[in-house]
């Protein structure tokens, strides 16, 4: 038997959705609805929480777990911006840089068969 230490997150969203609704409306009177039954009932928790399914991104978590990596990593005070976009635009200008310095040391040559044809890249001679 196997020991995992991953730690798994399980999220009951029909739960969330309807706790989060009493916590948004807290300090509203929906006491007259509720008795008419035109508030939330389980159904409308279920119609919310399914479309949910489809819609919800992890946008927030996600940046919570980057800043909490930077943090630990000792990387939040030195760039406090550095988030997935940033590091987006930092990884495409390292990849021109790869590409301009390629271009400049190589050349790419063709090496054709009469069933085949591959172009390898050959060091250019300075």
């Amino acid at each position: 038997m196997a020991i995992y230490d991953d730690v798994k997150i399980t999220i009951n969203l029909n739960e969330l959705v309807d706790t989060r609704a009493r916590l948004l409306t807290e300090y509203e009177n929906y006491a007259d609805k509720i008795n008419k039954g035109e508030y939330l009932d389980e159904n409308d928790v279920d119609r919310i929480a399914s479309g949910l399914r489809d819609t919800l991104t992890w946008d927030t978590l996600y940046q919570m777990v980057d800043e909490a990596v930077l943090e630990y990593l000792d990387l939040n005070e030195k760039n406090p911006s550095r988030t997935i976009e940033s590091l987006d635009v930092t990884i495409e200008k390292e990849k021109k840089e790869r590409e301009k310095e390629f271009k400049k040391n190589f050349e790419m040559v063709k090496l054709e068969s009469s069933s085949w044809t591959i172009e390898v890249p050959v060091r250019k001679k300075i």
